[in-house]
């Protein structure tokens, strides 16, 4: 994430969290590690669109992966959802983004 330009990394955040899966996807990384199939299989969703959501969270910053053998496991940036709830209540404050 250093390097990266704050405002866009906040707004893409925002833009990521605007979609119903993508929430229920992170409410259940939140809890633990986990594989695409595992995910597919909790959300109720397809393997393909798991995988497509998982792109754009990672590409986001929101998620970590790792390779184990053939599958990639995911886990959830508290980093970055640190750095936007400073964001909000910095603008809670002051008013101001």
């Amino acid at each position: 994430m250093s390097g990266m330009n704050s405002d866009y990394f906040d707004s893409e955040i925002f833009k990521v969290l605007g979609e119903e899966a993508r929430i229920d996807i992170l409410n259940i990384l939140g809890k633990q590690e986990l594989n695409v199939s595992e995910i597919a299989d909790k959300v109720k969703i397809s393997r393909p669109t798991v995988s497509h959501h998982m792109q754009i969270l990672k590409r986001a910053g929101v998620v970590f992966s790792r390779r184990e053998g053939k599958e990639i496991y995911y886990s959830v940036n508290m980093t970055a959802f640190t750095s936007l709830a400073r964001v909000i209540l910095g603008f809670v404050n002051t008013g101001k983004f």
